[in-house]
């Protein structure tokens, strides 16, 4: 484009620059940047659209800092300043973990005069839920349900249930989906699938299936996710007739069955001891072009030779004796055999190398375990958090919530406590003090180790009066 005579135009390389922004897994920010700079080189000046996708790359690396200055840029060219641009720059806090200045704008430019539309509200709301504060995004939905020109939609309603669920919080939940037929909006795939979820995730297999009936009453079909949720949780229970039953009726309606559906049926019927239907189901799976993945290779393997239980038990030991060089060579020598780590080893592996101070090791390891394709826990994010905690890392600890609530993984009461012995042990109680409120907005309680840190400050004489009057608000 820049070597065609005459030039193309701004509009043209926005329409393109937009067009790579959207390529969001290769992190095109920095490339857009610098390709913004090249036609800038050539005399092409920006117009109100390019300083908007400017800014937005700014604030994906970050650099909010660079993203304001282009608003003054905007008013010299002789551009207004809209909702658009203040959105960009809330979304800017909020993809950066700062959701108190993504409020602090958010309230000035209502004092400016200016009526932030959905979007805005969408995503400080969206921001709220990531960090697991669902107490402020139900607030800010009240507030919108009041006081605003428009009403909130069907994303914005599925992404506070979603957070709900994912805490286990099945009541406000289940309160907020009526609240939302009630206003008029109807529930689509995404709302039923995590309630469906959160139900499963709860163990209330009946009010489970009732949804699941009342999303096919509504003309809306499942996706295999919600089914193989159902599949796994009859399995579970023993119900393999009705586990088969969802998967005939998922089959008429369209949906195929894949590897996980298979891997929940074949775990029911090893749960029952029917081992002939197990080897049928083999077959009918790689009939169906559904080959057996590595967890199967492992249940079939014959022999005396070493599985993922044995390496489990000699890792754990190598590790109690403080032997983690050996413990990673054994980890090595476990891949070389073809056993396949799971879960359960990378977590062994990294909470020991976390208590022993080696968080950079540990660090990676969790890496690994990502990289291949398997699905961190709660107990493993809770190791990481107080790896970090010991560390002193706490600035890390949002990035980790927020993690671990994309990943379907929502922190729990442990997560919550070693948190707040992390801000209480490095003397920031400020913060120890928001994340109390949040653990008590979830319903979450100190356990007796962090009850007993408050107490033990509350009387150390080193401690100021104003940190003495916080911290007399976790107690009191």
């Amino acid at each position: 484009m820049v070597n065609l005579r005459p030039l193309p135009s701004l509009i043209q390389f926005t329409q393109l620059f937009t067009a790579i922004s959207k390529l969001k897994r290769l992190e095109p920010h920095s490339t857009i940047i610098s390709l913004f700079r090249k036609i800038e080189l050539l005399g092409i000046s920006h117009d109100m659209h390019s300083l908007g996708v400017l800014s937005n790359c700014y604030c994906h690396l970050g650099r909010l800092d660079f993203a304001f200055s282009l608003l003054a840029k905007r008013l010299k060219l002789g551009y207004p300043l809209d909702c658009v641009i203040f959105n960009t720059l809330i979304n800017g806090y909020v993809h950066c973990d700062k959701l108190p200045q993504a409020a602090h704008l958010f309230n000035k430019i209502v004092k400016l005069g200016f009526q932030p539309g959905l979007i805005v509200y969408s995503t400080i709301v969206k921001g709220l839920c990531r960090i697991g504060d669902n107490a402020s995004a139900l607030t800010l939905l009240k507030k919108m349900q009041s006081g605003c020109h428009f009403k909130p939609d069907i994303v914005l309603y599925s992404t506070i249930i979603d957070s709900l669920c994912k805490d286990r919080l099945l009541q406000e939940a289940l309160d907020l989906f009526s609240s939302m037929k009630t206003e008029g909006i109807k529930p689509d795939v995404v709302t039923y699938t995590s309630l469906v979820r959160g139900l499963y995730n709860s163990g209330c297999g009946d009010d489970a299936l009732r949804m699941l009936t009342e999303m096919l009453e509504s003309n809306i079909t499942p996706t295999v996710e919600t089914y193989n949720m159902l599949v796994d949780m009859f399995c579970k229970d023993g119900c393999v007739d009705q586990a088969q039953s969802i998967i005939k009726h998922m089959i008429e309606r369209g949906v195929p069955p894949n590897i996980i559906t298979y891997n929940a049926l074949l775990d029911g019927y090893c749960l029952r001891g029917q081992m002939e239907d197990a080897e049928n189901l083999l077959d009918l799976m790689t009939k169906n072009g559904c080959e057996p993945n590595l967890l199967f290779e492992e249940m079939l393997a014959a022999g005396a030779t070493p599985n993922v239980v044995t390496y489990a038990s000699l890792l754990d030991g190598l590790c109690k004796s403080a032997l983690l060089d050996e413990a990673v060579k054994l980890l090595e020598e476990m891949e070389d055999n073809g056993v396949k780590p799971d879960v359960v080893i990378y977590n062994i592996l990294i909470d020991n190398l976390c208590e022993a101070g080696q968080l950079e090791d540990a660090a990676k390891f969790f890496s690994d375990l990502v990289a291949k394709g398997l699905q961190p826990t709660v107990k493993t994010y809770n190791i990481m958090v107080k790896g970090f905690c010991k560390k002193g890392l706490m600035s890390d600890i949002a990035q980790v919530l927020k993690i671990m609530e994309e990943d379907g993984c929502p922190p729990d009461d442990r997560t919550y406590n070693t948190i707040l012995r992390g801000y209480i042990l490095n003397n920031d109680l400020s913060n120890a003090l928001y994340y109390r409120d949040v653990m008590v907005g979830k319903e979450f309680k100190a356990d007796a180790d962090t009850f007993s840190l408050f107490v033990g400050l509350l009387s150390s004489n080193n401690l100021s009066e104003s940190n003495k009057d916080l911290l007399k608000k976790f107690l009191f």
